[in-house]
């Protein structure tokens, strides 16, 4: 009696020991499968079976023969066979090659998707219902799965929280080589927003409210939740902003609760760099991202080179009607230049107001004062400037610290007048705009332009700050540093009134974040818009895209230069290209 178990026993142990010892006999080839994506699947099919079934029996081809019948059905394929051929190979493992017939596709014969519910008048459905298959293409399971995905995402991303598919198949008729969609999609009721709470938060809940995308009774959209968290994270206000939306399937209604936690009330930054223009430069930010409850900011900079200094105090004050994009900036400054026949030393004073709109453009307008006293060229005089101001920003960018595409637009109007405080009269206008564009991943074309026009009577009395230079990293590559312009009887840089600029650049990524680049700038800053007055170079350079952004090395020589200058230029810079 006691014997049998143990015989058992024994043998339950003995079959398992014969699993272990199978291996690998043979290796497998599929042929007769066209189209990429068909081949892979099957491949990815074929080897999912243990390597331990691959000994070229008859188990294993009818295991093989499943998979590829798998892998050829979700494109259409459902009377696939295949004959199997053994090769001896001298050496290695005998190939068992697998010549699959996939048979007959089988084709879309129609389409039936219906809407039911309160998506059924929803535009983004109906948009979506367009983009269904035609007749006559060839069946793909993932096209159909796919599409219901994207019904379901849609439906949750708009607020159809009780979405369902009353009917959802993929119908297939052998005998006809043919297929049909058949999906029956319930919305049910839109949901709409609730109650909205802020929680943690130093700032004013009335200021709070009117930075929101969202009111009480509106219908609820994903996306709206995304640009809320963005909108208070650019506030520089919070150190993290997370949204948490609270569905309530009795109300059908969504509570959001916006949790803010304040950012530390002060915050140091120091930068260094170099550029061949300006040496060594140091840079120092303090700022205090909020002062008080209706979010007012302060925030300080010093900059620190060879031929230039400069220190700025701003003090930004948010509007209650829209904080994000209206405000006040209220500025003191001290800057002092010594390079290029300049010595100049100036107090600023500002008062500007900002309007940001939908589209990415920046407006202010306002009121500037300067007082300079200088030494340009031969003149030393001191001057004292109060004038309107007005202008018109717009930065777009996309790529991180080492932009693929991207735009800057920018212009200013200032205007001076005897008659209002300002010792002598001037109109000033400039603008710029740069591009960026990346093609095929790895051609890169920059485009520069610049155009200003500056006109007074007396330019000795405008300070160097407000005249025109051309030359530089940012100017005329080949030039030195606001090497270009017009000139008094001793060669001694004045300024102009005029300024123009161009640049063409095209880039070439030979290795991964390491790109070459050649140019040709043009431009002047005289007193004349005339051909003969512009300078010209070209040259050649590398581009790093680290990770603290690009760093560049440009190497550039005057073209057909009037003074026949044959200098070579070297310039290192590291910051945007635009």
């Amino acid at each position: 009696m006691n014997k049998k178990p143990l015989k058992l026993t024994a043998l339950f142990l003995f079959f398992p020991s014969l699993a272990a010892l199978a291996e690998q006999t043979v290796d497998i080839e599929i042929q007769g499968i066209r189209g990429f994506r068909a081949i892979r699947n099957t491949d990815l099919n074929v080897q999912l079976i243990n390597k331990e079934e691959m000994d070229g029996s008859e188990r294993y081809q009818h295991l093989v023969s499943k998979a590829v019948d798998r892998g050829l059905r979700v494109f259409g394929y459902y009377e696939s066979s295949v004959r199997f051929e053994r090769k001896k190979r001298p050496g290695k493992r005998d190939l068992l090659i697998a010549h699959v017939t996939p048979g007959k596709p089988t084709k879309l014969a129609g389409t039936d998707v219906q809407i039911e519910g309160e998506a059924a008048q929803d535009e983004n459905f109906t948009a979506l219902r367009k983009n269904l298959p035609k007749e006559g293409e060839l069946v793909e399971h993932q096209t159909y799965d796919d599409y219901k995905t994207s019904l379901s995402r849609l439906a949750l991303g708009r607020g159809y929280f009780d979405g369902e598919f009353k009917i959802s198949r993929l119908e297939i008729s052998p005998e006809t080589y043919q297929a049909w969609w058949r999906i029956l999609f319930d919305s049910g009721v839109r949901y709409h927003y609730g109650n909205i709470t802020f929680n943690h938060s130093q700032i004013r809940e009335d200021y709070l409210n009117n930075i929101l995308n969202i009111k009480s009774g509106e219908p609820y959209l994903t996306a709206k939740l995304s640009e809320l968290t963005n909108d208070f994270s650019s506030s520089n206000w919070f150190s993290s902003v997370l949204v948490q939306p609270n569905v309530n399937h009795k109300t059908k209604t969504v509570d959001v609760d916006i949790i803010l936690y304040p950012r530390k009330k002060n915050a140091m930054e120091l930068g260094v760099g170099f550029s061949t223009d300006g040496g060594i430069h140091t840079q120092i930010g303090w700022t205090k991202p909020w002062i008080n409850s209706r979010g007012h900011s302060f925030r300080t900079n010093l900059y620190i080179s060879a031929p230039k200094q400069a220190i700025e105090a701003t003090y930004r004050m948010p509007l209650l009607k829209n904080p994000l994009n209206y405000y006040y900036d209220f500025s003191a400054g001290w800057e002092g230049e010594k390079a290029n026949d300049t010595d100049t030393k100036a107090l600023t004073l500002s008062a500007l107001r900002y309007w940001n709109n939908a589209q990415g453009w920046q407006y202010f307008g306002g009121l500037r004062a300067r007082y300079d006293s200088f030494t340009q060229a031969k003149v030393t005089d001191k001057t004292l400037l109060f004038y309107p101001t007005i202008g018109f920003t717009r930065t777009r960018l996309r790529g991180g610290t080492f932009a693929t595409w991207g735009d800057v637009q920018k212009i200013t109007f200032d205007v001076g007048n005897k008659a209002v405080l300002s010792e002598t009269s001037f109109m000033k206008v400039q603008a710029s705009s740069a591009w960026i564009r990346t093609y095929a991943d790895n051609h890169r074309i920059i485009a520069r332009a610049e155009i200003g026009y500056l006109h007074t009577k007396n330019i000795e009395k405008i300070p160097p700050a407000l005249r025109f230079f051309a030359g530089g990293d940012r100017s005329v590559r080949g030039y030195g540093y606001k090497k270009i312009a017009p000139r008094d009887a001793q060669n001694r840089l004045v300024g102009g009134s005029r300024l123009l600029a161009g640049s063409l650049e095209y880039q070439y990524q030979f290795y991964p974040n390491w790109w070459g680049a050649t140019f040709a700038d043009s431009g002047l800053a005289a007193d004349d818009f005339t051909t003969k007055a512009l300078r010209y170079g070209a040259g050649i350079g590398v581009r790093w895209a680290s990770p603290i952004g690009a760093i560049k090395f440009d190497i550039a020589t005057p073209i057909r230069d009037k003074d026949n200058s044959k200098n070579i230029q070297f310039y290192i810079g590291l910051g945007t290209e635009i």
